[in-house]
């Protein structure tokens, strides 16, 4: 899987390249956010603009990633799009994690 990272002193953002995280790419996903936040243990942020499909597979990794990540620094998750925004909802995983509709939304929450 194709990402952009981001760091700074207060969070790391993961932005997915690819416009699906489905069950193709879930497990290396999971495995490489893993890996990624064990090193930088910060705060993720996980960027889903460019991702416009993601099926049970991959909000299982989201999923993975969040529990994750609790023990490390937290994840908010920002710029989704109407379908999975809609993977969210029906889920109710809109209730679990800090979903904002923009990068800049997300940041700033993050500095409050």
């Amino acid at each position: 899987m194709n990402w952009e990272v981001e760091e700074n002193t207060a969070y790391v953002v993961l932005k997915p390249l690819e416009g699906r995280l489905d069950s193709a790419l879930a497990p290396k996903f999971r495995a490489d956010v893993a890996e990624l936040t064990e090193k930088a243990k910060k705060t993720l942020v996980l960027d889903l603009d460019n991702v416009e499909f993601m099926d049970s597979s991959g909000l299982g990794a989201v999923v993975g990633c969040y529990k994750l990540m609790q023990s490390i620094g937290g994840m908010h998750v920002c710029n989704v799009g109407p379908q999975v925004k809609d993977i969210f909802r029906l889920t109710h995983m809109d209730r679990i994690f800090e979903v904002n509709d923009s990068f800049d939304d997300c940041v700033e929450k993050l500095a409050a």
